[in-house]
């Protein structure tokens, strides 16, 4: 269920200027294949969907397809380009593979997707819900085989790559120094990877990425807003 948190201000509850009948169907569908492409960080080369509950039986109707798939070849909620993203897919000889899957909802929501992408061996897999207006909660996060488990709305910072947890707490101690605002961390780590995710209260400074990018090179930064 959505809460009064989850919502930043009335322009969420009433909706994002969007292409598409529906907020929940067509705009958040979107806000969830971007956070998949955010997470990617580079054009797909492959685009799998799983749709399950409300999601699975009117994807067609609503322009879901067309949403996700313009989602993660990077389009906002307002491109034009949504209404031909599975033609640009095509031209661009991006694989695509939609899935309606019966029975319960993977992220305990009627409006739901798992969005799958991968290019040059890197795999990603966001869970995603839409809640209404726009807003989406992530559910669950992939990458290269490491997974974290969330139910959380946006900004998420996700941070994976070679670390141990000496140096993710002093990541942490740094983005906290450069005015992160962090609500929780979920973090897993194995042999020596690490898939962190950071919820935050507030949008990060304009300039933290690109310092912290330049201190940890072998780290993917990916900001989820």
């Amino acid at each position: 269920m959505a809460r009064k948190q989850d919502y930043q201000s009335a322009f969420d509850v009433i909706g994002p200027i969007m292409m598409g009948p529906s907020s929940s169907h067509t705009a958040g569908a979107v806000k969830i294949g971007n956070a998949a492409r955010t997470l990617l960080q580079r054009q797909p080369q492959s685009i799998k969907i799983h749709y399950y509950e409300s999601f699975a039986s009117t994807h067609k109707g609503h322009g879901t397809d067309l949403a996700i798939i313009g989602g993660a070849m990077g389009f906002n909620t307002f491109d034009e380009r949504i209404k031909n993203a599975i033609a640009i897919t095509e031209a661009q000889n991006i694989n695509v593979e939609i899935i309606e899957e019966a029975g319960s909802s993977l992220g305990e929501h009627p409006n739901c997707a798992l969005v799958k992408l991968e290019c040059d061996g890197r795999h990603v897999e966001i869970n995603g819900i839409s809640i209404g207006g726009g807003t989406i909660k992530i559910k669950s996060i992939h990458v290269d085989g490491l997974c974290i488990l969330m139910h959380h709305g946006l900004p998420i910072l996700v941070i994976d790559g070679e670390a141990n947890i000496s140096k993710i707490n002093h990541l942490i101690n740094d983005l906290i120094e450069n005015g992160a605002d962090i609500n929780e961390e979920i973090k897993t780590i194995s042999e020596g990877k690490c898939l962190l995710a950071l919820h935050l209260n507030k949008q990060l400074p304009d300039d933290i990425l690109d310092t912290l990018s330049s201190k940890y090179v072998e780290l993917n930064f990916s900001y989820i807003k």
